[in-house]
């Protein structure tokens, strides 16, 4: 018998006893007295088989939260009795409280992810009221820091975007779309939407907004710069084609002579291809170190003496002890002021004058190329360094130039965080600028 049952026992017993003795004082029949004292026998036996089944379920809960507890790796301290549920019961409600404090650790954790990425990141509901925003989507908004309750369209103002919503709501695609924003300036975004459960009860839409435009304009470089390559590719190559296939038929040092120059300029194309490429590249393809300038244009002038000699030009260098040695990469240098020194010969009339300077500036060395050329019309300046870019292109394809040369100048300057612009008056001439690192 357990404990319990062994003082329900007791206390019947007494019970029974001092009944029995007010039963026979009233006066009371035997039998009325018996039919007492087997109620109270039946008490007994079904508070003692209670009793079993409590300790039964009492043992199988123990059992279950022993269980759960060593899953979490939490100590166990048995103790008997009601004790021992109160013990159980504190330590899952220790661990409930762990548990939710874990949660919000990992919800500011996500937070601070999203908040660090530079993608947009909206949560709406389905009636397109904003439920979370990340701090892209707040630096993008001018509605202040919380964004929460407001329609998506006053942060997103496409009606495209609109469009698009309503399409993934009903559950019809597409869920992507390359969208234009102004923020002032036009910018192109790639907008994102996909149902999600984020929500609770209802169902939420994540959407995400990547600035595409980098991306964009560089697509656009590409297909013009294989649109141009091509174009320019296929007048020399057509003319050496034509003209070898009269040579099949009859030798003519002309047509040869023809043929070969045509095959020259493609091979200054392809070249300035292959140069281009690695100014693409940037800084990562550079081997920095300490360069003369003037030994550079020494290296240079055997390339163009003959055109100066022909033109009667007069070829001057100023650059002082101070400004002669810079920090760059010696072949990106050499291109840069082989570049401008070439179309300074090519577009200077006959005894004209190119002129290379240097100066100390507090951003670098000032490197200048001057000539006393024909000159750039004003409204062409801003275009002059784009690929395959030429103010006269007949010209320019009769002097042998490719069209890639300024633009070469430009991305190795900027590669070296240099800076590169151009002054010039009609029939006056001239002047490239560029700065490039002082020497370490």
């Amino acid at each position: 018998m357990n404990k319990p049952a062994f003082l329900i026992f007791s206390v019947l017993s007494l019970t029974t006893g001092i009944a029995a003795l007010l039963f026979e004082r009233a006066g009371i029949e035997l039998s009325v007295f018996v039919i007492v004292l087997m109620a109270l026998f039946t008490g007994l036996v079904a508070a003692v088989v209670y009793a079993k089944r409590v300790k039964r379920l009492i043992k199988q809960i123990i059992a279950s939260a022993k269980k759960d507890l060593q899953v979490y790796n939490l100590p166990y301290s048995s103790t008997p009795g009601m004790d021992d549920i109160e013990s159980v019961v504190q330590l899952i409600i220790t661990k409930a409280k762990e548990s939710e404090e874990q949660l919000f650790r990992n919800i500011n954790d996500i937070k601070q992810i999203m908040d660090s990425v530079d993608i947009g990141v909206l949560v709406v509901n389905r009636h397109g009221s904003i439920v979370y925003a990340n701090e892209f989507m707040k630096r993008f908004s001018s509605l202040g820091k919380d964004l929460s309750g407001i329609y998506f369209l006053d942060i997103i103002r496409s009606y495209e975007a609109e469009a698009m919503f309503n399409s993934v709501v009903a559950g019809t695609t597409p869920d992507q779309k390359d969208i234009s924003l102004f923020t002032p300036g036009e910018k192109k975004f790639s907008l994102r939407m996909k149902q999600i459960a984020y929500c609770t009860p209802e169902i939420c839409y994540l959407m995400t907004l990547r600035d595409i435009t980098r991306l964009t304009q560089a697509e656009a470089v590409r297909q013009d710069f294989i649109t141009n390559a091509s174009h320019e590719l296929k007048t020399p190559l057509t003319s050496v084609i034509g003209y070898l296939e009269a040579l099949q038929e009859n030798y003519n040092k002309e047509f040869a002579d023809r043929a070969h120059k045509n095959a020259k300029r493609m091979q200054r194309i392809v070249d300035d291809m292959l140069v281009l490429s690695r100014a693409d590249r940037g800084a990562a393809e550079f081997t920095l170190r300490d360069v003369s300038i003037t030994d550079v244009i020494a290296e240079i002038q055997p390339l163009i003496s003959n055109e100066i000699e022909r033109m009667h030009q007069t070829f001057t260098v100023t650059i002082p002890e101070s400004a002669d040695t810079v920090y760059a990469d010696r072949e990106a240098l050499f291109h840069i002021l082989l570049n401008l020194i070439d179309n300074a010969v090519k577009y200077t009339g006959e005894k004209g004058t190119i002129t290379v300077a240097a100066n100390v500036k507090d951003t670098g060395i000032e490197i200048t190329v001057q000539d006393t050329g024909a000159g750039i019309p004003s409204n062409e300046l801003d275009r002059i360094f784009e690929r395959f870019y030429t103010v006269d292109k007949a010209r320019s394809r009769a002097l042998g130039g490719t069209g890639l040369g300024l633009s070469i100048v430009r991305h190795f300057v900027l590669a070296h965080n240099g800076r590169v612009w151009v002054e010039s008056t009609l029939n006056k001439g001239s002047t490239f600028h560029f700065t490039i690192p002082k020497k370490k």
